[in-house]
């Protein structure tokens, strides 16, 4: 497949986004992106990537001014985005691809911590939690949780602290310590252990959270 001049000045332009994109994937949980809901992605981290390069440039540019330095070039990546005969200004690509990194660092960290979802809950906007699923809702920032998890399947039910938990209801995987195990059809005490995996089907089982 040929790539047209243009085509590659695009794709050297929005390096900055596919690498906060693909950085922010890596840092957060999600469900799995389309082709073409990554390029909306990375189409906009670039821009905003670009936009907070111009914004640090005006602050510095404002700085020197006042102390009678000299300032800092311009920044030319509308330029070059939208006229063939404007040079790329690697260097530029070079510090937007840094602030792209400190930016998917941020939003990662938000995202996490579901400091958007929590805000818009708190204002009334949205009543999403969000966690991908009920599962996430129940398990994320809980570990140390005291639950009571029943598997009718295998009749045993199981006592212990949450010590790690799968991110998604589509890989449940459970990790309890300071466990006691209990024959679930009667209630009899089996053992105690001092840590259990679990990897079971979520429909089989039944999870109590205790305070």
């Amino acid at each position: 497949m040929e790539i047209s001049s243009v085509t590659l000045r695009v794709l050297l332009l929005f390096f900055p986004g596919v690498l906060c994109a693909l950085v922010l994937d890596t840092l957060t949980v999600h469900r799995e992106r389309t082709p073409m809901q990554f390029l909306t992605n990375a189409f906009a981290l670039g821009v905003s990537s670009y936009l907070t390069l111009y914004g640090m440039r005006d602050a510095v540019a404002a700085a020197a001014e006042w102390f009678r330095l000299r300032e800092p070039k311009d920044i030319r990546f509308f330029d070059a985005l939208l006229n063939d005969g404007v040079r790329i200004a690697w260097g530029e690509i070079a510090l937007s691809g840094c602030v792209a990194l400190g930016l998917a660092t941020m939003l990662g960290a938000a995202l996490n911590r579901k400091l958007f979802a929590r805000g818009a809950y708190h204002l009334g906007i949205s009543q999403k939690s969000g966690d991908l699923d009920v599962w996430g809702l129940l398990f994320n920032s809980r570990h140390g949780q005291v639950v009571f998890v029943r598997d009718v399947a295998q009749d045993r039910a199981y006592l212990g602290s949450v010590a790690g938990v799968s991110e998604s209801l589509e890989n449940a995987e459970l990790l309890l310590t300071d466990v006691t195990v209990f024959r679930n059809s009667t209630s009899d005490k089996l053992y105690e252990t001092s840590r259990v995996y679990l990897a079971r089907d979520p429909r089989n089982i039944t999870i109590e959270p205790l305070k």
